[in-house]
């Protein structure tokens, strides 16, 4: 018998699901240009508002004119996986610059589009490093040289500093900044101040009384507010707020039984039942393994809820791995609330006397007897503020807050004996000599304790008209925050660009091998060139393609941005200083996950035909 003819054979072409490194780069760039074509347009006082359109039906539309970068991003939508998952990393990096300075997500965008073409560029002509990790390393380390040199530009913040960086972050909006400008001279430069929506068309502000601390919630899965991207945890008709603190880190199966039994009974059985789950709040200063593994747990059941239905969780907030803080401060916030701290116990005599006095956990009593209480708790990502404590004002015997002849609450002896304790703790420190460490800490938990907090509830003439105004409130609330803390600086991307025009970043890499140095020349290279679109398309939305090259050259002379409110150069464009660095820092996250991925895998083979 003859053997078949190969003629005779029927033959298919392989298709699998992997999207190989050449095509994958291709999309980059083009997602990023996409990005970047969509945010340009709104960029700077001279910008225009992009019109947003929510819903699907005629029933549910809803028109939002907005000039945030991230709203626009997160706005932009893709059919194909690939595309989704570009846009939705570059959405999840550029979002915390957004929580934390207030503004920056456009500059992100344009910049990276920018660099990352300029990126690939280079290496296609051979001027990088053939191991992207080594283009990576280099990179991150310019970008951190770079913004070194920002930081050292800056200057403390002053009240005409928070007049100007909010009258440029709204646009030139004079009763926002002059707001701004009084909540602080009142208040001081430590004030806290959140952003909501007003019920009406007026605009107004409302103070609060309450401590801060420098963490926030375990897990975004505790996010029940989107407007806010917060945990807020409130008391509920019936059931106050519960406020728990383990004075050290669940560590051993006592601690974790415990913590366990909290959740269990205030929420997970509730919950299961069908029933409201009391508002529980847990101070933790660490979790072991143990406790992260029974955390997931809730975390799943907490991811459940859709964004369309985050108001519905049960209200469960942990605020844990205290950064930056003594932990003694922890202690103050604990005692101000009311909470019998849950304690580990290594001294039996210690643990008899409690179980005595009643002080000493156990699982029957400590969901009960252990609690404190406030009128608010409320936790984004990196702080936690707890609203009138329950021993933070005197109360008469009948439990009402007693007022001063100017019908002002009076402050606790529970209240006053701690801020004179640190106080002493300060004044003692510093009469010694203290190391800058301890002072800066104790005087970051002075400030903590006495902090001030204000809402302004912005309004509107029509929800449009309201939200917009409250995306740029808020992004002038969060700069300001972040330039009382850390100092000022010129905004339109002026102190990374006049950064780069200084030679000290070049020669600090005249002794590096040759590779290095190369590698190092062309990523200066390429951000200059960055930096210097950016600024053109910030300008080019007011004026020509003349004035524009002449705004740069000068910019380049005298370090000074101009002032299109103004139309002249003038020290009054100011930012954070943190805002450029914090730029770069995302830049360089975009860019680490973009630059070393060289091939896409999708979840079937069909999918990866479209490419």
């Amino acid at each position: 018998m003859m053997a078949p003819s190969n003629l005779n054979r029927v033959t298919f072409d392989s298709v699998n699901n992997v999207v190989k490194g050449e095509r994958l780069r291709e999309v980059q760039k083009k997602v990023l240009s996409d990005l970047a074509e969509a945010i340009i347009p709104s960029m700077g006082p001279a910008g225009s508002n992009s019109l947003v359109i929510k819903g699907s039906s005629e029933a549910d539309i809803v028109a939002e004119y907005t000039k945030d970068g991230n709203k626009i991003i997160k706005s932009v939508k893709y059919q194909e996986p690939i595309e989704m998952a570009i846009k939705s990393e570059i959405e999840n990096a550029t979002r915390h610059i957004e929580k934390v300075v207030g503004d920056g997500t456009s500059s992100v965008v344009v910049m990276a589009h920018n660099i990352f073409d300029g990126l690939c560029t280079a290496d296609e002509e051979g001027k990088l490093p053939s191991n992207p990790y080594e283009t990576i390393r280099v990179f991150k380390d310019v970008v951190a040289k770079l913004s070194e040199k920002i930081r050292k530009k800056g200057h403390e913040c002053t009240l005409e500093d928070i007049y100007n960086i909010a009258y440029i972050s709204t646009n030139g909006n004079e009763y926002i900044a002059d707001t701004l400008k009084d909540i602080y001279a009142q208040y001081g430069m430590n004030v806290f101040i959140d952003v909501s929506a007003s019920t009406n068309e007026n605009t107004y502000i409302k103070s609060y009384d309450g401590v801060t601390i420098e963490s926030g919630y375990s897990d975004p899965a505790m996010i029940n507010n989107l407007d806010r991207h917060s945990c807020i945890i409130h008391s509920l008709k019936d059931s106050p707020i519960r406020i728990y603190h383990f004075a050290e880190a669940i560590d051993t199966p006592e601690q974790l039984a415990m913590f366990q039994k909290i959740i269990e009974t205030n929420v997970v059985d509730k919950y299961s039942r069908r029933m409201q789950a009391i508002p529980t709040v847990i101070f933790v200063p660490q979790i072991s393994r143990d406790a992260q593994a029974y955390m997931r747990r809730i975390t799943q059941m907490l991811l459940q809820f859709p964004e369309s239905a985050y108001s519905q969780k049960p209200q469960l907030l942990i605020v844990t791995n205290y950064i930056g803080l003594n932990e003694n401060y922890i202690d103050y916030i604990s005692q101000l609330c009311g909470c019998t701290p849950i304690k580990k116990y290594i001294d039996e005599k210690i643990h008899k006397q409690d179980q005595e006095n009643g002080l000493a956990p156990t699982l029957d009593n400590v969901c009960d007897n252990f609690f404190g209480s406030a009128t608010e708790v409320e936790a984004d990502e990196s702080r936690t503020r707890v609203i009138d404590p329950a021993l933070m004002y005197k109360k008469d015997s009948d439990g009402n807050i007693v007022l001063d002849e100017n019908e002002k609450p009076i402050l606790s002896d529970t209240y006053n004996s701690i801020v004179n304790f640190i106080q002493a703790q300060y004044n003692s420190a510093a009469s010694q000599g203290g190391n800058a460490g301890t002072l800066g800490s104790l005087k970051r938990q002075l400030n903590a304790i006495r902090c001030n907090m204000i809402e302004i509830f912005v309004g509107g003439i029509s929800i449009s008209d309201r939200d917009s105004l409250r995306d740029l409130v808020e992004d002038a609330v969060l700069n300001c925050r972040s330039a009382a803390k850390n100092g000022v600086g010129f905004g339109a991307n002026a102190m990374g660009y006049n950064a780069l025009n200084d030679a000290v970043i070049d020669s600090s890499y005249s002794n590096s091998d040759i590779e290095t140095k190369e590698c190092a020349d062309a990523i200066i290279n390429i951000l200059y060139d960055a930096y210097n679109e950016t600024i053109k398309h910030l300008y080019q939305t007011k004026y020509d393609s003349s004035s524009v090259i002449s705004i740069l050259a000068n910019m380049c002379e005298n370090g000074i941005p101009y002032n299109m409110n103004t139309n002249k150069y003038d020290n009054k464009v100011l930012t954070s200083i943190e805002s450029e660095p914090m730029i770069l820092d995302t830049i360089a996250k975009i860019i680490t996950i973009m630059f070393t991925a060289n091939q896409a895998i999708l979840q079937t083979p069909s999918l990866a035909m479209h490419y």
